[in-house]
């Protein structure tokens, strides 16, 4: 009997689902970005809140760049189902692949430089410690056009899905295409220190950021029931259906 070739898949999507609450905790929670701190801060101010929890922001990026690694694997895993709904090319999985793996250069650097920041903090300028915190986020949030490249691709890959009922709901490819584009408001963050557009604020940080947690769940939690299917369809000798 011929070898399951989706029989890695479910590994490559569960890399997904594993990282989006470690990212929560360790990102978020641990690296005290739930809110991240305001650039409205004095350079003073700022430099006390990272020496009082230097501690937890070194913990929570440390956890951090250990578990980004499950994002380009994601990314993989992304691709491969792509691959099983395209009929003449692979073009859009190839851009999907390569926009959702090299987001993990988007989790990793500015993490790293975030510890940098809170690895000896009361030996530090303020204003030092302040700029590189400062570029963390710009490198974080405007390198958003890396992340919309796979997302949008992922969404019009699966709406093209020729089965009667398609592997991706179109909801999740719509919700793909549109927050990957909503990160076009990112590029008003490092032209203002507080209000809607800042790197903490209403738009730009708790909706920009919440709808993109809603769409990682939502992706990750249906790429793996496509991969459950693809597995089904393939022992019961089933092909695009």
């Amino acid at each position: 009997m011929k070898k399951n070739p989706y029989r890695y898949y479910r590994f490559l999507t569960l890399a997904g689902i594993f990282m989006l609450p470690a990212t929560i905790f360790f990102w978020g929670v641990l690296g005290q970005n739930v809110p991240p701190y305001s650039a409205s801060l004095s350079a003073d101010a700022f430099a006390a809140e990272i020496i009082a929890n230097a501690s937890s922001i070194r913990i929570g990026m440390i956890g951090q760049l250990v578990v980004s690694f499950a994002y380009f694997l994601w990314g993989l895993g992304i691709c491969k189902v792509m691959e099983a709904t395209e009929e003449d090319n692979n073009v859009l999985s190839t851009i999907a692949l390569w926009g959702t793996g090299l987001t993990w250069i988007v989790f990793a650097l500015p993490c790293s430089v975030w510890l940098t920041v809170a690895y000896r903090p009361e030996v530090m300028d303020p204003r030092t410690l302040q700029m590189f915190f400062d570029f963390g986020w710009f490198f974080f949030d405007n390198s958003f056009t890396i992340t919309t490249m796979g997302m949008v691709a992922m969404g019009i890959g699966f709406l093209k899905d020729p089965r009667e009922v398609p592997l991706m709901p179109a909801w999740v490819c719509w919700l793909a295409i549109c927050v990957g584009i909503g990160f076009v408001l990112e590029v008003f963050m490092p032209l203002v220190t507080d209000g809607a557009f800042s790197r903490s604020g209403l738009i730009n940080y708790w909706i920009e950021f919440s709808a993109y947690f809603v769409y990682w769940m939502a992706t990750a939690i249906h790429l793996d029931k496509a991969v459950v299917r693809l597995q089904r369809e393939h022992a019961q000798g089933k092909g695009l259906a």
